[in-house]
């Protein structure tokens, strides 16, 4: 079970992380210096960062309930 739960804070991690880079791209993309700024670019790039960091949240919730239902059906196992 040790596995399970390990696997479960790197699933954690993931989420945690993720969360933290939603974060800064979103006020790179609110900040009163990008509304003014004319480099559509970094806009853009801030932009894809918050997509991948919404996967990776996404992605690492799925690891959580994966080691849940593992932990979930060893229990049922040895029940």
């Amino acid at each position: 079970m040790k596995i399970d739960s390990s696997v479960a804070a790197l699933g954690l991690l993931g989420v945690q992380k993720g969360m933290q880079g939603m974060r800064e791209s979103a006020a790179t993309i609110a900040s009163a210096e990008q509304a003014s700024s004319s480099d559509a670019n970094s806009t853009a790039e801030a932009l894809v960062a918050l997509k991948q960091h919404a996967m990776q949240v996404e992605i690492s919730a799925k690891v959580i309930d994966q080691a849940n239902e593992t932990i979930g059906s060893l229990i049922d196992i040895l029940a």
